[in-house]
């Protein structure tokens, strides 16, 4: 009986050293991990993330004038840069004490086109409500900033322009 065992473990033995080598099964590749550009928090909720001043010659603004007492709504009007608007429109803001109550498109208006090239008239509209004349902040900006990393689709700062104005309450 020893001779069986001891042949069958021979044969064991010999059946695992001629047995292909088996190993775990390769690990699919990890999804490369996508990094997004990160601005510190002071800067990324500040004003210079968001905005740049409007190069010289890129809009026009004739209403309102800088420091102008208005009433609601308050109108701007001018002209801009074809590049500013996108689907014929760009942003308009009021500002009160760095908080924004009031967006609005600015509008291409008149007969000008923004897909033709040159300027092109605008104008917004912005209802807003005030108890005490308050000072206050227009700002328009373009529409569709420069990529600063096209592959994460990030924007940069929008061009735009700042008209200090004063909210004025309504007439009793």
């Amino acid at each position: 009986m020893s001779v069986r065992l001891t042949i069958a473990a021979s044969m064991l033995a010999l059946a695992a050293a001629c047995a292909p080598e088996q190993t775990a099964a390769p690990a699919a590749p990890a999804a490369p991990e996508i990094v997004e550009p990160q601005l510190p928090d002071d800067i990324a909720n500040s004003d210079a993330a968001k905005y740049k001043p409007a190069p010289e010659g890129e809009i026009s603004v004739s209403l309102p004038a800088t420091g102008a007492r208005v009433t609601s709504p308050l109108i701007a009007e001018g002209v801009a840069i074809n590049n500013w608007f996108f689907e014929g429109q760009f942003m308009a803001e009021l500002v009160v004490e760095g908080e924004v109550i009031v967006t609005a498109p600015a509008m291409q208006a008149g007969d000008t086109n923004w897909t033709d090239p040159g300027p092109v008239n605008f104008r917004a509209e912005m209802i807003f409500n005030v108890t005490k004349e308050t000072p206050a902040e227009l700002i328009l900006s373009e529409d569709m900033p420069e990529h600063i990393d096209v592959e994460n689709d990030i924007r940069g700062p929008a061009r735009s322009v700042r008209i200090p104005v004063v909210l004025v309450p309504a007439a009793p």
